[in-house]
């Protein structure tokens, strides 16, 4: 290798280059050089003899390294620098878990899915692995499924050419950087046919157009639901679940993280306390403990906005009564004017608590179904024997 090295067209420019340093320099110098179908960073470190007061060049250390290389070399130092990945509190076995699996995901190229409950963090997540990635200076586009009218959904992801006027989509916008597609699940099964293209070269049309046009783009998606239930519910494109389902995170629900409630209950009340401009409230291990003992369907958005209530409510001290929550405050208050009820008329009883609940956060029966995975048609019935929503 280095005897090929003096038949290169860039060897004299590099040996100028060592002559033109002065005396005290002892940096090496550096080069971009093309060898073996691979682009290389050769170091050449010139080698000098003091003699009399003078130096005389003798040769070079030559040191070539990878791109590939160079790149885990970067991956080992932004590991060990700050990111959002810190700002993500757990110290679960299941959080630190997902947390090194998704540093690893984050500095690859290939779509990433997300899945997880309602108020998990996918989002969160998501803003982490792009900000822990080599994208990081670029743009991080999110996009709600949900709220693409579907009339309009090509158009805002491809962009379109109408009267010869032309507007861009948000994958060209976000050329060099990420996009977020936030419950993947929402887009009809056309655009996810049109989607599953884009993922497989990057290039797409605009609508109205026929040119094609390329662009580099992490996409990463989210689902409440695991995919593969929804692909066996036809709601996704089967194709599109094994193309997804290579780079996978399964966040954890709060419920099968209690050990980390101290912690997020720490942070929440001293975020909290600032917003509202009090002193932080005291709270005991009573406290924490009903909140242990709590489901938390909506997981840390529920936590969240449970301790919000509690401190907006505060005096010096956290109360349980003050956090309002709903669903165990539902088992005691349903069960015991009817305590000589039958199970079935029990059971009737807290469903239709749950569902007023869950509706005031899923206020469409598309919403609540995909929420409590039973059908539209169980749901619509439901909620009309019940009275709910009317």
């Amino acid at each position: 290798m280095i005897v090929n090295l003096n038949r290169t067209k860039w060897y004299p420019s590099v040996l100028q280059q060592g002559l033109n340093v002065q005396n005290d320099t002892r940096q090496p110098i550096s080069h971009p050089i093309q060898f073996h179908d691979q682009v290389w960073r050769m170091d050449v470190l010139p080698l000098e003899l003091w003699e009399a007061g003078q130096n005389r060049l003798l040769g070079y250390v030559v040191n070539l390294q990878s791109q590939q290389a160079m790149q885990l070399d970067l991956r080992q130092f932004m590991a060990n620098q700050n990111s959002d990945f810190d700002h993500i509190i757990g110290n679960s076995p299941k959080m630190r878990a997902v947390i090194e699996q998704a540093k690893k995901f984050a500095t690859l190229n290939a779509p990433l899915l997300i899945q997880g409950e309602t108020g998990t963090g996918k989002d969160l997540f998501a803003k982490a692995c792009h900000q822990f990635s080599f994208r990081r200076d670029q743009k991080f586009i999110a996009v709600n499924c949900a709220g693409l009218p579907a009339e309009e959904a090509e158009s805002e992801m491809f962009g379109h050419r109408r009267n010869g006027q032309e507007s861009i989509g948000f994958f060209e916008y976000a050329n060099g950087g990420t996009v977020l597609l936030d419950g993947i699940a929402e887009l009809s099964l056309e655009m996810q046919a049109k989607l599953l293209r884009f993922l497989n070269d990057g290039s797409f049309r605009r609508v109205g157009e026929d040119k094609e046009i390329h662009v580099d783009v992490r996409v990463i998606c989210t689902s409440q639901q695991p995919l593969a239930s929804l692909v066996a519910e036809g709601k996704v494109r089967q194709d599109l679940f094994h193309r997804l389902n290579v780079l996978t995170l399964n966040l954890p629900p709060l419920r099968e993280r209690q050990g980390d409630l101290p912690l997020l209950v720490a942070q929440f009340v001293a975020q909290i306390s600032q917003q509202l401009g009090i002193a932080p409230p005291y709270y005991d291990e009573a406290f924490i403990n009903a909140l242990q003992g709590y489901q938390w369907v909506g997981n840390l958005r529920e936590l969240y906005n449970a301790i919000y209530r509690a401190c907006s409510l505060a005096t010096n001290q956290l109360s349980v009564q003050d956090l309002d929550l709903p669903q165990a405050m539902a088992i005691e208050a349903e069960i015991s004017p009817l305590e000589n009820a039958t199970l079935d008329e029990l059971v009737n009883r807290f469903e239709a608590s749950l569902l007023r609940k869950f509706y005031a956060e899923y206020p469409s029966t598309r919403k609540l179904a995909q929420r409590l995975g039973i059908s539209h048609t169980a749901v619509a019935n439901k909620l009309r024997i019940y009275g709910i929503g009317k």
